[in-house]
């Protein structure tokens, strides 16, 4: 079975206060977007897409013929990110993972479980998800009170002081049925705080559509470690990571 990855690298990384993209800063000395294709390829993976937008000639000329590339000239979103990614994955029966670009730490083995789970359950999505003590800045992840499925992920900005409340949040991280995956993304509107096209959408799409064909559940699999998907959005997140990646080599190399 196929088993696809889509790398998110458009973005300006802007609070980074560099030209250089932010998927390029250096993670034990290797640009992170690098070292995150570096572990794609040890697994038994078809492709990778890599969506470039910002400077992507330099993430291009980082990469080199590593990857299949896909444009996205306006940053309208993270689905419409993913959606620059149809050409080449529309159609294709098997799993598609997307991962953001700087998320350099994240284990080899928690990609595998994430794809495992997916086929396992033959899922529209899966989502990794994971309980950190502050939760602000993250999206969170509402589960239906009796079932414990994941029903929406809600943004920072959009969620009532309640689901601000909530512990468990979106690292940003899924895999899903690649046929549900591209059914579900036209319906993903920018009617939110930030008019953009959230993939995180993609959940509440998915229920109201009442997940497409055999695909009827949408899962999570929970991190223990945060680490693992820590945001790189700052100079000093970038030291921290790469503290954390020296701290820790055996595990996050």
């Amino acid at each position: 079975m196929e088993a696809w990855a889509i790398l998110l690298a458009a973005g300006k990384g802007t609070r980074m206060k560099s030209e250089l993209p932010k998927v390029l800063h250096p993670v034990g000395g290797v640009p992170m977007i690098g070292r995150l294709v570096d572990k794609l390829e040890a697994m038994p993976i078809t492709g990778i897409v890599t969506v470039v937008g910002h400077r992507g000639d330099l993430v291009e000329k980082c990469l080199g013929t590593r990857v299949i590339y896909a444009q996205q000239e306006k940053q309208l979103g993270t689905a419409h990110a993913v959606l620059q990614a149809e050409p080449h994955l529309k159609g294709r029966s098997g799993s598609t993972m997307v991962l953001t670009g700087d998320t350099p730490l994240i284990r080899p083995s928690t990609i595998e479980r994430l794809l495992a789970a997916q086929r396992a359950g033959a899922s529209a999505g899966v989502v990794l998800t994971a309980f950190v003590q502050d939760p602000t800045g993250y999206g969170r992840i509402i589960r239906d009170a009796a079932s414990g499925e994941v029903v929406d992920i809600i943004e920072e900005k959009d969620a009532t002081p309640e689901q601000k409340r909530i512990t468990e949040i979106n690292t940003g991280i899924f895999c899903f049925d690649n046929e549900s995956l591209f059914e579900a993304l036209p319906g993903i509107t920018n009617a939110n705080a930030q008019q953009e096209y959230y993939l995180t959408d993609i959940v509440k799409v998915m229920h109201q559509r009442g997940i497409s064909g055999a695909h009827k559940r949408f899962e999570a699999v929970t991190l223990e470690d945060g680490t693992e998907v820590m945001g790189i959005n700052t100079p000093e997140q970038l030291e921290e990571a790469n503290r954390a990646f020296y701290e820790r080599k055996g595990i996050f190399a």
